[in-house]
């Protein structure tokens, strides 16, 4: 895949440049590809005299420049416009053709300043292709060639094999066969570095991870309007793909609930998100009307406040972990709540996937004030791919809770309020989603950072890199930074920088960070960070996604990060991100 510069657009970039940008970055034919974008020239003053949408340095091919129009275009006595999806229409100094062909000569003119002593320079052949992201061509102008031009068709079917048409056709032009072909890889350099000081936009990663989350901390206008559903009925299950604010939506409900007098219990499956949750209500003057946490530690705990508490306990310590979940909370809850008068007004349950079962909304049906059936409740859940710890088909959820709950309301969550664009979108198609499962938010962002490895110390070496360099960066603290991994600490790649003299990496569950020289990094398992998120989020020791398991949790682990993303693969998974790639050129992806 290219090696794109600057490695991310900035929101202000046209649509159809974002998408070219994508395109060229994650195509498997565009390998060893430098791709530089939003290009401007400079004389020796400050006012530019050329602007390239792309330079693509293609080795033993060429260089192409690339003109991007999007919307529709049309020409009428010789005055070009085009119009945006809202049916704005600008107009355009000059044609894409004459444009794209000017850039071209100012960028081999550019090279040529710099790079006269270098003879292999001139055996490089340099060509131009007008491309049209959204219509068919347009008539070509008098010297313009049909491989000069990629319209809608050809970037659907493939964009990197339409410029290295072009680049062969172009060498074809002028006759140019030398052996080896230009650019061999030590005089593509050579052009990178060149083209590099006049074009890149440094902006700071920090910076960006700022401005992200500035966007991305707050609710949006669907989310507040799916709340309102609940003042209509009594009873509803929320359904949302990871990062349409599921989370969010239950702990503001309780929230509302609390404020309105009733007592609330709102329980989750997960143990940090259960503290995470009691945290946050204690914050609120309504936290009093709330019993929050992991929903099997308030059952707990009301099993021992009850007159059968000791003898629990006593079954407790002689079970293990199956007995006690599957026969000995379920009994002794049911006989604990059976025998107590305290009910509450309302359950909030978030991670529905993983709590939906015959025994636990048993358990539910007695807590709640008239029984499920009756009661007041809202589940909150997605049961497509963050259902790790069960097997339940989304069907059989529904089914299960129709037949214990009674009639409800059903809602859908569809945008995605939690993730940038990119990382939505590329933790969509990792996880072997056929379409998008949320409409996407339009916070850009950074691109999702990947790395290969081959073993454990080359992996080592690459988690050190990527962690050294966060330390590095003025604006991130290292206590923004979650290390995630299928494995425990121990076993974890992360295990084996824990304490180096670069950097620290401590379990979440330790409590906070100390701040020392060395910094110090979180760790969790994927797993157990299911339903937290983290403004960063450092992917390793995944090595493998041929099976559904395999891709729920790759699911759940990269739709944690918020605004930046780094995965460590091994390269034995380089075959499946390829074809999860080419899922972006689908129509049925678009």
């Amino acid at each position: 895949m290219a090696k794109m510069i600057p490695p991310h657009w900035h929101d202000d970039t046209p649509r159809s440049e974002q998408r070219v940008f994508s395109l060229l970055q994650n195509d498997p034919q565009s390998e060893n590809w430098v791709v530089l974008h939003s290009l401007n020239l400079k004389q020796s003053g400050n006012q530019p005299y050329g602007e390239v949408d792309f330079v693509v340095l293609i080795p033993g091919a060429g260089v192409l420049c690339l003109e991007v129009k999007g919307g529709r275009v049309a020409c009428k006595d010789g005055k070009w416009t085009t119009t945006d999806a809202a049916g704005s229409v600008f107009p355009l100094k000059r044609s894409p053709f004459n444009q794209a062909q000017q850039g071209m000569h100012e960028v081999r003119k550019s090279l040529e300043e710099r790079l006269a002593r270098c003879q292999e320079f001139y055996r490089v052949p340099f060509g131009y292709v007008v491309i049209f992201t959204d219509v068919e061509a347009p008539p070509l102008e008098i010297g313009t060639e049909p491989w000069e031009v990629v319209d809608h068709h050809g970037v659907n079917t493939g964009l990197a094999v339409q410029l290295l048409r072009a680049a062969k056709n172009q060498r074809a032009r002028h006759h140019i066969t030398s052996s080896p072909p230009e650019p061999q890889p030590a005089l593509l350099r050579k052009m990178k570095e060149t083209l590099r000081p006049d074009f890149e936009r440094i902006i700071a990663r920090g910076t960006v991870v700022g401005d992200c989350e500035r966007r991305l901390l707050r609710l949006t206008e669907e989310q507040y309007d799916k709340l309102d559903l609940l003042a209509d009925n009594a009873r509803c299950l929320f359904e949302g793909a990871a990062g349409t604010g599921k989370t969010l939506l239950a702990l503001e409900f309780a929230r509302r609930c609390a404020r309105g007098g009733d007592h609330v219990l709102l329980i989750c499956f997960n143990r940090l998100l259960g503290d995470w949750f009691s945290n946050e209500v204690r914050a609120t003057a309504a936290g009093m009307n709330v019993t929050t946490g992991r929903f099997y530690k308030c059952l707990r705990d009301a099993i021992f406040s009850s007159p059968i508490g000791s003898e629990f306990q006593t079954a407790e310590e002689r079970s293990d972990e199956s007995e006690l979940f599957d026969r000995v909370y379920p009994l002794y809850g049911q006989l604990a709540l059976e025998g107590s008068e305290s009910r509450f007004d309302v359950i909030v349950m978030d991670e529905a996937q993983d709590l939906v079962r015959p025994a636990v909304l048993d358990l539910l049906n007695l807590w709640v004030k008239g029984g499920l059936g009756d009661g007041r409740w809202a589940f909150f859940g997605d049961f497509h791919r963050q259902a790790i710890y069960g097997n339940e088909r989304p069907s059989d959820v529904h089914q299960l809770i129709g037949t214990r709950c009674g009639s409800y309301a059903r809602a859908r969550l569809s945008q995605n309020c939690r993730n940038t664009r990119r990382i939505g979108e590329e933790t969509a198609l990792l996880s072997g989603f056929d379409a998008p499962p949320y409409r996407m938010g339009q916070v850009d962002g950074l691109p999702v950072d990947y790395l290969e490895y081959t073993d454990a110390q080359s992996q080592t070496a690459a988690l050190e890199k990527v962690l050294s360099k966060i330390a590095g960066e003025r604006d991130i603290a290292p206590e923004d930074v979650v290390i995630l991994s299928k494995h425990r600490l121990e076993q974890s790649v992360a295990g084996r920088v824990a304490n180096t003299a670069l950097v620290r990496v401590q379990s979440v569950d330790r409590g906070a960070v100390k701040h020392g020289r060395v910094p110090t990094f979180w760790f969790a398992t994927a797993q157990a960070f299911k339903g937290m998120e983290s403004k960063i989020i450092v992917l390793c020791d995944v090595d493998r996604m041929e099976t559904d398991s395999d891709r729920s949790l790759l699911y759940v682990a990269m739709s944690r990060a918020r605004s930046l993303l780094t995965v460590l693969l091994h390269v034995r998974t380089k075959p499946a991100v390829q074809e999860a790639f080419r899922k972006r050129l689908s129509d049925v992806w678009r």
